[in-house]
Formats: structure tokens, sequence, C-alpha cells
């Protein structure tokens, strides 16, 4: 499992199954996983979360 939150330990699994039910944004993803949530705020994450938004559409 490959983490893409790492303040909060959120998987790319995660992410996608976010997704999958209904989630379509970076805010969406993080209401639902937590995900860019953590100390950083985003910071580090947002661009690859994004990107899996993207391609799991």
């Amino acid at each position: 499992m490959s983490k893409v939150c790492l303040c909060r330990g959120i998987t790319e699994e995660q992410i996608i199954e976010a997704v999958k039910n209904g989630a379509t944004s970076f805010n969406e993803v993080k209401e639902e996983t937590g995900a860019g949530a953590g100390g950083c705020r985003g910071g580090r994450c947002k661009c690859n979360i994004e990107m899996i938004i993207e391609k799991n559409k």
C-alpha cells in the first residue's frame, strides 16, 4: 500500500475508494478520508491526491 498522505497515513487505495464513493475534489477526499488534514494541511499531498482523482473518475 502506497501512502499518499504521510501526516495521516492515508493510502492511495483509500483515496481511490473515496473517489469511487463519489468524491470529486481534494476537499471531498479530505472530508471522507482525512487526507490533507494533517500538519502540512495538504501542502505535501494535494497534487498527488488531485492526480489520483483525475485518474480514477
